[in-house]
């Protein structure tokens, strides 16, 4: 395990919600949305290379190297529900409309928070707070489109159909439209807000970046609040633990000379040289 002069001041970076710290005498540089080119025959953990100041340096997907989901999944993932539940609520009113139009019953939720969107919008917490805003406005059109429901079932049990039809119509005009836009604009959020940052690292003699999903504070860990973990990984990846202040949170230690795994001479001759040339 490498050691490092006592009171060193070390990188908290996120990822998936955890917090980890890099030294920072090792960090040379941080690079927002770093432009990388991916390199076949790579561990799975290694994203590619990027230019960093006119050299080619290999970049380690630290979510993978940790055995997390990479961002790109998790964000295609997130979306993928997303359009899921937004076309839920088309379906949802396509259904009320045939249930009229039928006159047969409606057995879909009437209740907001018993539709698939509602039971996960009732349980979600997200993490970014412009995010969390953005979902805060779904909270009436969401309401207001389960309680439609109520209103025609009132409506067809005066005979009202036609005006019930009516009802549908508006809905899906008005607070549907409202329902879809915001979902688009949750779509474009998610993506904007993965601002993939890369680490550059000097390490012993190999430069090389890993990728984080962002960095927190520079902060300093008093000795007394750095110690070995019960467990090291296999790898040697993490083996220690600090903590933020006396009662503060846990940031794992990444032992940096680990991250990049072993170095692979023919794989660097072979394949970043090319890349030099396009950029």
């Amino acid at each position: 395990m490498m050691t490092y002069p006592a009171g060193m001041p070390w990188l908290i970076v996120r990822l998936k919600g955890q917090s980890f710290a890099l030294p920072t005498q090792e960090i040379r540089e941080l690079v927002m949305k770093p432009q990388i080119t991916v390199v076949p025959d790579t561990p799975e953990y290694a994203r590619g290379v990027m230019n960093f100041r006119g050299r080619v340096v290999p970049v380690v997907d630290l979510r993978k190297r940790l055995g997390m989901t990479p961002v790109s999944d998790e964000t295609a993932s997130f979306c993928a529900l997303m359009d899921q539940r937004r076309q839920d609520h088309v379906n949802w009113l396509n259904e009320l409309e045939a249930s009229v139009r039928e006159r047969r019953e409606f057995k879909l939720a009437t209740d907001p928070h018993l539709c698939a969107f509602g039971r996960w919008y009732d349980n979600y917490k997200p993490e970014d707070v412009w995010i969390g805003a953005l979902l805060g406005r779904f909270a009436e059109p969401h309401r207001r489109i389960h309680s439609t429901a109520g209103e025609v079932l009132a409506l067809q049990s005066l005979g009202s159909w036609e005006e019930a039809l009516g009802l549908i119509g508006r809905t899906r005009t008005g607070v549907l439209s409202t329902m879809i836009a915001l979902f688009a604009n949750l779509h474009e959020l998610i993506r904007e807000s993965q601002q993939e940052i890369a680490v550059v690292l000097q390490v012993e003699n190999r430069t090389f970046a890993v990728s984080v999903d962002g960095a927190v504070a520079v902060e300093k860990f008093d000795r007394h609040n750095l110690g070995p973990l019960p467990v090291a990984t296999d790898d040697g990846v993490v083996a220690q633990f600090g903590s933020r202040g006396k009662a503060g949170p846990l940031v794992l230690v990444l032992a940096t000379q680990h991250l990049l795994g072993k170095p692979r001479p023919s794989l660097v001759a072979s394949k970043m040289n090319p890349v030099r040339d396009r950029n």
